[in-house]
């Protein structure tokens, strides 16, 4: 879901995993352990509803992304300046877009299949924080199971890489 909760550069050139970003309405007070399962409580979403408000998520969280890209990059970036932007607002912007989309009640009956994008996201963030060149590399995509969880599921921005 880097790509669905990412966005536009590969830091300089990736676009928005698992890539989610947006914003929620809810203020759903669940959490996400460390396995990244959804801690949701509340009344159960439909899924049409789900769908928007994670996508909403995804969509703010990369815009934030971009904006960060474009005032920090002026011209051609180091791989110190790709690294640091990836440490610094890549993966904390993702892992908060995790951690809002865990929080949104999951719909009834595909509490499984919420469960295995947050978790295949989550594994990507924390594998991502260890090693950030996970989120500037083109051809080494850590997130590649969570974007096909989410677009299987039929997210429309988050998991679009």
């Amino acid at each position: 879901m880097r790509r669905a909760f990412c966005c536009g550069l590969v830091v300089a050139g990736m676009v928005g995993v698992v890539g989610c970003g947006g914003g929620s309405d809810t203020t759903s007070s669940g959490a996400s352990g460390a396995s990244g399962a959804t801690g949701a409580q509340g009344a159960a979403l439909t899924k049409q509803q789900f769908v928007a408000k994670a996508d909403a998520i995804c969509k703010k969280g990369n815009q934030a992304i971009r904006k960060a890209g474009k005032e920090i990059f002026q011209g051609k970036p180091s791989q110190a300046d790709l690294t640091n932007f990836a440490q610094q607002t890549v993966i904390p912007n993702i892992q908060e877009q995790v951690t809002a989309i865990a929080a949104l009640p999951p719909p009834s009956g595909d509490e499984d299949q919420v469960n295995a994008i947050v978790d295949a996201a989550q594994q990507a963030v924390s594998q991502a924080k260890e090693d950030p060149s996970l989120v500037i590399q083109e051809n080494n995509d850590a997130f590649a199971k969570a974007d096909q969880l989410a677009k299987q599921y039929g997210l429309k921005v988050c998991g679009r890489g």
